[in-house]
């Protein structure tokens, strides 16, 4: 009896170690980059109709990141085990649910549980869920009661340092570049070098009939606002959407200025994901820096997904243009913010939160 039951904790603590790991690696990567995660869980709140969601997606990033660290850091720490793997079954069980849907239904490309770092196909993560759910049981089975407290304190200064590491990167922008448009990287040569085809194509709303067609990146007849809305960027098959050097393109209505703007001295992108999204406070910071900026005589673009008309009565008398949402995302990962580019070079990169005249 007593081999047995020792074999049965030894099994538990490898379980709980395996999915604790998972859920810290989890949470981590999520925190590097949670503006990503925010874009992910708005696809899903779109999928079922759910457009208008405000701030709770960023919210429910965050709130993500930090119940994940919890729950891995007390999983590896041994902090309350049998409680903490009752949770962990609980919230595995949801994303197995959650997963499996995706895979049925498959209303987003992929996931996106670990970011951008590990791209997994729906039935790849649903494949994953099933076996964190029979992990989680095995270390449920062979737990303990208690752990000692200094266990539970680790696990929740865990916690406060990963929510903050995700909360700075919303502000001051992730520590890590996974995208093609870094800090020190000069578009220029990137684009010459790139020989890769994303494969991505835009799907538009024809403003007359509000019937949707797919257009090739390449194709310019879907930047004429007066007949095209943009809805979303996909790739064939729904596999995840790739950002290459390629897709930084900027346009004036069917007028591609890239090469104008990749030429210039130094030139400020004012980077708006949407404009009717911007809060009255960071519309006004925004165009009173481009403004100042303009007086120094810096070229200063806004570059948008939203439509030029409307762009131009938010940033009047400033030169605006186009961008395809997917690249602009990859451009600057936030909601608002400014771009620095001297000579085709990206030097600075600052959200509309942190941005300060002398940026």
């Amino acid at each position: 009896m007593k081999t047995g039951r020792n074999i049965a904790q030894w099994l538990a603590v490898v379980a709980r170690t395996m999915v604790g790991a998972v859920l810290v690696f989890s949470s981590v990567v999520k925190a590097l980059d949670p503006y990503g995660t925010v874009l992910k869980m708005e696809e899903y709140l779109a999928a079922v109709g759910w457009h208008s969601v405000g701030e709770i997606a960023t919210f429910g990033a965050v709130a993500l990141v930090g119940v994940e660290m919890l729950i891995g850091g007390a999983l590896l720490l041994g902090a309350m085990p049998k409680l903490t793997a009752k949770v962990a079954l609980v919230l595995n069980a949801l994303f197995l649910v959650l997963t499996l849907w995706v895979a049925v239904a498959n209303p987003v490309a992929e996931c996106g549980c670990f970011g951008d770092v590990v791209t997994l196909t729906n039935w790849q993560t649903f494949a994953k869920n099933v076996v964190l759910v029979l992990l989680t049981i095995v270390a449920l089975w062979g737990a303990g009661e208690r752990g000692a407290k200094w266990r539970t304190v680790g696990a929740v200064v865990a916690m406060v340092g990963v929510v903050a590491l995700a909360i700075y990167s919303l502000i001051r922008l992730p520590l890590v570049e996974k995208f093609p448009f870094g800090e020190g990287v000069n578009l220029v040569e990137a684009v010459n070098e790139d020989v890769t085809d994303s494969g991505n194509f835009v799907v538009c709303r024809q403003i007359a009939t509000g019937e949707e067609r797919k257009f090739s990146v390449e194709d310019e007849e879907w930047w004429d606002e007066n007949k095209w809305e943009f809805v979303r960027t996909e790739t064939p098959e729904k596999e995840s959407v790739r950002v290459t050097a390629r897709d930084f393109r900027l346009y004036v209505d069917d007028y591609d200025i890239t090469a104008q703007v990749l030429m210039m001295p130094i030139c400020r992108l004012v980077c708006v994901e949407s404009v009717e999204r911007l809060s009255k406070g960071n519309l006004e910071k925004l165009r009173t820096i481009a403004q100042e900026c303009m007086i120094r005589g810096e070229r200063v673009v806004v570059v948008s997904t939203s439509p030029l008309r409307r762009l131009e009565r938010k940033f009047p008398n400033m030169e605006i243009c186009n961008m395809d949402a997917v690249a602009l995302r990859a451009l600057l990962r936030a909601r608002a913010g400014i771009v620095t580019l001297q000579r085709g070079t990206v030097m600075h990169k600052v959200t509309v939160a942190a941005v300060r005249s002398d940026d």
